[in-house]
């Protein structure tokens, strides 16, 4: 686990991640926090109000086989892609109906954003 800086123009977020990669996939988790929180933990007040929303992305195998023209064995096909973003929408149970819609606008905005970023190959 590791806690590095974030966006250059927020001066007082990191991020905490977790990866692994093995032979059932890999996978990044991540979660944004920001500095006076973590001044916060590290000086033991309570943690149970802090609201870290992991987000992340695991790859697995698609379970198809292929033959493998250089071998005698079956390798993997393809690959599934899972990506989950959590965002905190208000902190207390009242959420109006323009809340709602900022939210739904700034996850199209990452998801966008995120997808236009990645080069896919195929």
């Amino acid at each position: 686990m590791k806690m590095q800086p974030d966006v250059p123009k927020e001066k007082n977020m990191l991020v905490l991640q977790e990866t692994n990669i093995d032979s059932m996939g890999a996978f990044i988790i991540y979660a944004p926090i920001d500095l006076p929180t973590v001044t916060s933990i590290i000086n033991g007040e309570d943690t149970t109000k802090i609201p870290i929303l992991p987000s992340g992305f695991i790859i697995s195998p698609d379970g198809r086989l292929a033959v493998d023209r250089d071998s005698t064995g079956n390798t993997p096909n393809g690959s599934i892609l899972t990506v989950a973003f959590q965002i905190l929408i208000c902190a207390n149970n009242s959420v109006s109906q323009l809340q709602q819609m900022e939210a739904v606008a700034n996850v199209n905005v990452l998801l966008s954003s995120t997808v236009l970023k990645t080069e896919i190959v195929v």
